[in-house]
């Protein structure tokens, strides 16, 4: 054997140990290099997460906030949903403003409840008329009635009382007025001759007296007479009108009709559209009178 091949192979074999540490080495470097960019980057997540994660959350809140104010449906929606609202609430001569916190979940109950209270009424003597129409059910909200913000309600208890007019003169009353009994009849056209007979025998003897009252308070009147009674003859003949076209109101509303008699139905509604129209020309015309005081 050569011993200068033998030197050569024991050289390789060394060398070759060496390259092989210089890798190991190496690779542990590597390692630990690697391991402490994962600690640093890891440490760089959880900073980048504590910064941008308030960030993120500003940033959609803006977004929802931008969102709500440049679209009015939603911010009349969310308005409506948590804003208060006040109503007025007519009973005779009185007046009340009545502040509703959540109308949307406010049932008509509450309402009355309140009422009651400021009334002295009994709570089962309530009856609440908007737009022509009794408020019946009272678990529905005030804002399923179409109740809104401003809306003018008129209370009367269970056969039309109002309030006396404070004044140790007789109250004036109306000429009693025979009610047409309801027939008993399966024949819808039957009914609704009826209800029309109804509707007139409430508001043709009051026409007179409506026309009379609007010529003296109304500053439109075409027909005003030279000598206009004092103010309060004027109140209290508003009062008794007043209560006279509620009584025809909730006369009409107690109207039972069958269920399916549409015709019957829109001879009712079209009744208490005529009713409210004079109920609204006296409190209108009223009001201005007030406005020049006594």
């Amino acid at each position: 054997m050569d011993p200068d091949n033998s030197l050569d192979k024991g050289e390789e074999a060394t060398l070759m140990m060496m390259y092989c540490s210089l890798l190991f080495s190496s690779f542990l470097r590597w390692m630990l290099v690697a391991a402490t960019c994962s600690v640093f980057l890891l440490c760089l997540l959880i900073i980048l997460e504590s910064t941008l994660d308030p960030l993120c959350t500003f940033l959609l809140s803006s977004k929802a906030f931008h969102m709500s104010f440049f679209n009015p449906f939603r911010r009349a929606q969310a308005q409506e949903a948590s804003g208060a609202i006040t109503i007025q609430v007519k009973w005779g001569r009185e007046r009340f403003n009545i502040p509703i916190p959540q109308p949307s979940i406010t049932p008509l109950s509450t309402l009355l409840a309140t009422l009651s209270n400021q009334t002295g009424l009994p709570l089962d003597s309530l009856k609440l008329i908007y737009k022509g129409a009794v408020l019946k059910d009272s678990s529905l909200t005030i804002s399923a009635y179409g109740i809104t913000e401003g809306a003018t309600l008129v209370l009367v208890g269970k056969g039309g009382d109002i309030p006396a007019p404070p004044t140790t003169a007789p109250k004036p009353t109306a000429t009693p007025v025979k009610k047409p009994k309801q027939p008993q009849t399966d024949q819808e056209s039957i009914l609704v001759d009826w209800i029309k007979s109804l509707a007139s025998s409430l508001l043709d003897p009051l026409v007179p007296s409506i026309a009379m009252f609007i010529s003296y308070t109304s500053p439109h009147a075409t027909n005003r007479p030279a000598k206009i009674p004092a103010f309060e003859v004027l109140q209290k003949e508003h009062a008794r009108l007043s209560e006279m076209l509620l009584k025809a109101l909730l006369e009409l509303d107690g109207v039972d009709i069958p269920s399916g008699w549409t015709e019957a139905r829109k001879e009712r509604k079209e009744s208490v559209k005529r009713i409210q129209g004079e109920l609204n020309r006296v409190d209108e015309s009223w009001g201005e009178r007030k406005k020049i005081g006594e």
